[in-house]
C-alpha cells in the first residue's frame, strides 16, 4: 500500500512538475509576442503620426506656394521672370554599324531582341 502511495505521489508531483515548466515556457512564449506586438505598434504610431504632420503641411498655403513655384514653374505677381534661351541643336543621327550577316538573318535577330 505505501508503494502504490509513493508511485501515485511521484505521479501527481511530476504532473505538477511538468505543468509548472509548461505553463513558464508558455508565459515566455507570450511574453515575446507581447513585446514583439508593442514595438510593431509603436513604430506604426510613430509612421501614423508622420503621415499626419505631411497631411497637415500639404494642407498649408506655404507648400502651395512652393509647388507652385518649384514644381509647375509659376510665379507671384510681381515677381520679376528672367528667361534664359535654350539652345536646340538637334543631333545628327548616327548610322547603323554594317554587318556581314544577310538581311533576313539580322531581322530575324532584331525581333528576337524584341521579345526581351
Amino acid at each position: 500500500m505505501r508503494k502504490a502511495l509513493a508511485l501515485v505521489a511521484c505521479f501527481v508531483i511530476g504532473y505538477l512538475i511538468w505543468s509548472t515548466v509548461a505553463a513558464l515556457v508558455y508565459l515566455g512564449k507570450a511574453d515575446r509576442e507581447t513585446t514583439r506586438t508593442f514595438a510593431e505598434l509603436q513604430r506604426v504610431s510613430a509612421q501614423t503620426l508622420e503621415q499626419q504632420k505631411a497631411m497637415e503641411y500639404h494642407a498649408t498655403k506655404a507648400y502651395i506656394e512652393k509647388v507652385a513655384r518649384e514644381d509647375m514653374l509659376m510665379s507671384d505677381k510681381g515677381d520679376t521672370v528672367i528667361l534664359f534661351p535654350m539652345s536646340r541643336t538637334v543631333l545628327e543621327p548616327v548610322p547603323p554599324a554594317p554587318t556581314l550577316l544577310p538581311r533576313v538573318l539580322s531581322q530575324l535577330i532584331t525581333w528576337v531582341k524584341g521579345w526581351f
